[in-house]
């Protein structure tokens, strides 16, 4: 009798484990959007020994550009401070899809072209970084950036 009970215990348990026969596991929980700070970020690039200096929050932004971020900060970088980069966060992919319309306009401009040659997306987070800097540099901001966990 007591056979019976521990392999009727046995079946239940491994029923309890793998779910439903035919079933495969859960499927993960999605991430919200809006999951990194800009603070994060600039930790992120202080942490993988890039250059952030003097970082500072600024909400204006000029020649028509979109205000659809929650938050943006702008540093300088060594080599050619007092030029750098910025840090866009944004709450909505729509808000992100916004700037990104926004830079392919400049992009397509040969006049304002050059100053968007380094942007980085990722998650909730824009990055751009100066046209100025070896293509090595910037990469090492791009792959800070998607060492982000969540």
């Amino acid at each position: 009798m007591l056979r019976y009970l521990l392999i009727a215990l046995f079946a239940l348990a491994a029923v309890g484990c793998s779910g439903l026969p035919g079933q495969g596991p859960p499927p993960p929980t999605p991430l919200p959007f809006n999951l990194h700070t800009a603070q994060q970020v600039l930790d992120v690039f202080r942490a993988a020994g890039l250059s952030v200096i003097n970082p500072a929050r600024e909400m204006q932004v000029g020649r028509d550009a979109p205000s659809s971020f929650r938050d943006r900060y702008v540093f300088a970088i060594e080599g050619v401070a007092p030029n750098g980069g910025q840090v866009l966060i944004f709450d909505t992919p729509e808000a992100l899809a916004q700037w990104t319309a926004y830079i392919e306009r400049l992009r397509a401009n040969s006049a304002t072209r050059r100053d968007v040659s380094y942007v980085y997306t990722f998650r909730n987070v824009m990055i751009q970084i100066n046209a100025d800097l070896p293509p090595r540099t910037a990469q090492a901001y791009r792959d800070a950036l998607e060492g982000l966990t969540p």
